[in-house]
């Protein structure tokens, strides 16, 4: 739900965006409360008050965790820096000014200050996510880092920081500069470098314990001359650990105390520091000594990297406790085969890396972190692994995107009890995407895909599987001339393919050929007999050109035999010009496939003439089955013989069976058809207050969603005022009901009308908030529903206008077109907002 950033209620506030990240300098305590405006603008219509905030159980919040990767180089060039022209040496390099977090040129700012009150004092887990190209250049301040410094009450556990550039004057390392907590099952690679006391790959100055972590970070002297260099710790302060780790690190530039895991255990006023089972690697350091007594040995790469049980040197790894709770002790490491390092195999952490494998939890399923793996996935269309039939030009880009790969990419064979190397099954998402890659609010020249060319056509389609698991490709531009056919994420999958978890947000399609049969979709132009599961589409996607027969869907074009949506939604808006289109909400045309627990949002339209159709699911229904769904987008048929229905057109010889299918008679404009057969036309209110599977849901929890034996409950219900949504194997639901967008005249600020047209799209985003351009000479305007129902308030203008609103359940001529599915829970990564409708009443002041 809107406002809830804990929704799998451990306590710890979900960070999904840099924005977030940079927020929990605001609140080093993890409590939720902090009340700066980059933090509330970080967290939109978060939960405030103090037995909810922030969506924590009982309101009580003790840290953050990542729910995805993250990744400093936001323009896509690869890095987070730039050389000095005349000494390219990386001690003079400075910030890319294309990246966010550029600031001048100083890149990030360190999260806690070396004060009580302001140090990290909150636990902060990873779940084996990753921050790629953290750049940091700033002198004057003590424990550089990630993190600058923590307390001892803080944690810090299973997080990967990578390719990193972490410079300061004092006390530095890239995960903390200054650690006086816990750090579990972490790991860095990059620079660090410093100008006095300490550096080093992971933490600067450790006063706490480091726990099965690893850095194979470089560590040297910027300027000046640091007292300790070393590639994991630089000094171990005051009772301070090291337990089970090691280094492989480069530390250089002198140093009185270089080290090649720890520079000096400091002994005065206190308890020293203890080291055991843990390494550091003598062939890549090139360093024959380090700090530590007897609780740390040099080995060399070969002695690293030969064991693969916990034997010799690891034989006590997998006694390890790190979750710093009562009870057995954990089995953090995976020690890989006999040429790879020892890798993190706990929180979220899978093997990876050090072999090449790319297939981290042996599902098969070759991981894609990057667009550039995205985009290498249409040179291996039946998802194997091995070259088949492209050129030895075109593998060698796929063998680019996925550099030192392991055998079949690491994919297990399946069929092989001992687990050798065997063909893949196909790819899946491990963090979202972005083709805005810059996020300067356009998809252009200065982005590394400007316009996407779909995977797959009607010579070879794809034919592999493909798990969104619930990651976002966002903001994907198409533009297609000549006869496009086949347009898409995907132009054609063939039967064998299964696409799970897929999230579209903004897509923005236009083709403007003449000719041909146009199969055009947000994620599959030609649904080929594949089957579409929990994923879904916004955006907008247009046939501008002449010709005749093109098939447009918000998810798919066309729907064959054997083709099938279930568990997923549109709210894209959908329009053909071509004579005899079908624009459907899902689909252009089913054609003997199956909708199954299915909705869409967005206005279809089919303008030319000659026999167009428009429908809010399909536009033509001619054979196949549709269960479990709804429609609420408006329709419209242009030109001499044009249809346009609530769910979708039959044609002669149609043979559809319908069960429980609605649409939306306020929203579509489309009154019912009389017949009290399904598909029905039903009033606004019918679909919103009922919160069960009751009334006209009756049924909806008696469908089969996942193809295995047995029904599925794929809905939730929300509470009144709202549409069903999905809930089913991971999808997020989108904040339906809980935020309304609308445009306020320039002339007359003190009055907006909220969502002006049905089915149009409101443009918003952080920068036009800013300017107060909203197209047309007006300004956006966002708004939250209070949690009675009763309020709106806008949170975007400082003047906090509320208007009042009282649900009238039987008069439709008084509901107020409002945005109820911004699909996101962050209006920074929202571009657009689609139109649904909400009753009204106007309050006395006629606002």
């Amino acid at each position: 739900r809107f406002g809830d950033y804990d929704q799998d209620g451990d306590g710890l506030i979900e960070i999904n965006t840099l924005a977030q990240l940079d927020a929990i300098r605001h609140d080093p305590n993890g409590n939720g409360d902090a009340t700066e405006a980059a933090y509330a603008a970080a967290f939109p219509g978060r939960i405030t008050a103090s037995g909810a905030r922030m969506g924590c159980p009982s309101g009580t919040c003790s840290g953050y965790e990542l729910t995805a990767d993250l990744d400093f180089d936001t323009d896509g060039d690869g890095s987070t820096y730039t050389y000095d022209a005349d000494t390219e040496t990386l001690a003079d390099a400075a910030g890319d000014p294309d990246d966010a977090y550029y600031n001048g040129g100083l890149g990030w700012a360190q999260i806690g200050g070396s004060v009580a009150e302001t140090q990290f004092s909150a636990t902060f887990k990873g779940n084996g996510h990753v921050i790629r190209n953290l750049f940091l250049k700033r002198t004057g301040f003590i424990g550089m880092g990630l993190f600058g410094q923590t307390a001892a009450a803080a944690r810090i556990e299973s997080l990967g920081v990578e390719d990193a550039y972490v410079y300061g004057a004092n006390t530095v390392g890239i995960l903390a500069g200054s650690n006086y907590g816990t750090i579990a099952a972490s790991y860095t690679t990059g620079d660090a470098l410093g100008v006095q006391w300490t550096v080093a790959g992971l933490v600067g100055a450790n006063y706490g314990d480091v726990i099965a972590s690893y850095s194979s970070a470089d560590a040297s002297a910027a300027s000046g001359s640091p007292t300790h260099v070393a590639g994991l710790v630089g000094t171990l302060q005051l009772g301070g650990s090291i337990d089970s780790s090691y280094s492989t690190g480069v530390p250089t530039s002198g140093g009185t105390n270089r080290g090649g895991l720890l520079g000096e255990i400091i002994t005065f006023g206190g308890t020293p520091g203890t080291v055991t089972n843990s390494y550091w690697d003598t062939t890549t350091s090139g360093i024959s000594t380090s700090a530590g007594g007897s609780g740390v040995a040099g080995k060399t790469t070969a002695q690293l990297q030969s064991p693969t049980t916990f034997t010799g040197d690891y034989a006590a790894w997998d006694d390890v406790d790190v979750d710093g709770e009562s009870g057995a002790e954990e089995d953090a490491w995976d020690l890989g085969g006999s040429s790879s390092y020892p890798v993190l195999n706990y929180g979220g952490h899978e093997p990876h890396g050090q072999q090449g494998d790319y297939d981290r939890d042996d599902d098969g399923l070759v991981g894609i972190n990057t667009l550039t793996q995205l985009n290498a996935v249409r040179w291996d269309l039946d998802g194997d692994a091995v070259q088949d039939s492209v050129s030895a030009a075109d593998w060698q880009k796929h063998s680019d995107a996925f550099p030192n790969a392991a055998a079949s990419l690491g994919c297990p064979d399946t069929a092989d009890a001992g687990m050798d190397p065997g063909p893949c099954e196909g790819y899946e998402l491990l963090a979202n995407l972005n083709f805005d890659a810059n996020e300067d609010g356009q998809v252009d020249s200065l982005d590394p895909y400007p316009a996407w060319t779909p995977i797959g056509d009607s010579t070879t389609a794809y034919s592999a599987d493909f798990d969104g698991n619930n990651y976002k490709i966002a903001n994907m531009k198409i533009r297609r001339s000549a006869n496009a056919d086949d347009v898409g994420f995907f132009g054609r999958v063939s039967s064998s393919t299964t696409i799970t978890g897929v999230a579209l947000p903004n897509v923005d399609i236009t083709t403007s050929g003449a000719g041909g049969n146009l199969y055009i979709g947000a994620l599959v132009g030609y649904l080929d007999g594949g089957t579409i599961r929990a994923s879904y589409a916004t955006g907008s996607i247009s046939q501008t050109g002449t010709g005749t027969g093109a098939r447009i869907g918000g998810l798919t074009g066309f729907m064959p035999g054997g083709s099938t949506i279930a568990a997923s939604w549109s709210g894209a808006h959908v329009s053909a010009a071509a004579a005899s289109a079908r624009a459907g909400g899902l689909t252009g045309r089913l054609h003997g496939g199956a909708i199954t627990a299915a909705y869409a949002t967005g206005a279809t339209t089919a303008s030319g003439g000659g026999g167009a159709y428009a429908g809010g699911l399909a536009g033509i229904l001619h054979i196949g089955t549709v269960s479990a769904a709804y429609a609420t987008g408006p329709s419209t048929a242009g030109g001499s013989g044009g249809t346009a229905h609530g769910v979708g057109s039959p044609v002669s010889g149609s043979s559809v069976s319908f069960t429980a299918v609605y649409w939306d008679t306020g929203t579509t404009g489309i009154a019912d058809d009389g017949d009290n057969n399904a598909p029905e036309g039903v009033a606004t209110s019918a679909l919103h207050t009922v919160t069960s599977y009751t009334g006209v849901f009756d049924s909806w929890d008696d469908v089969n969603v996942d193809g295995q034996p047995g029904n599925d409950e794929a809905w939730d219900f929300g509470a009144t005022m709202q549409y069903p949504m999905l809930d089913w194997d991971g999808m997020s639901l989108p904040a339906q009901g809980s935020l309304a967008m609308g445009m306020a005249s320039a002339s007359s600020l003190d009055r907006a009308t909220v969502g002006e047209a049905a089915g149009t799209c409101l443009v918003d985003g952080p920068a036009m908030r800013a300017s107060g351009a909203g197209g047309s000479g007006k300004t956006p305007w966002i708004w939250q529903r209070s949690s009675n129902g009763a309020t709106w308030t806008n949170i975007a203008n400082a003047s906090a206008q509320t208007y009042y609103y009282t649900p009238i359940a039987a008069d439709e001529n008084n509901y107020l077109r409002a945005c109820a599915a911004l699909n996101d829970t962050a209006p920074e990564g929202m571009t657009r907002a689609c139109i649904h409708m909400f009753p009204k009443t106007e309050a006395a002041s006629g606002g």
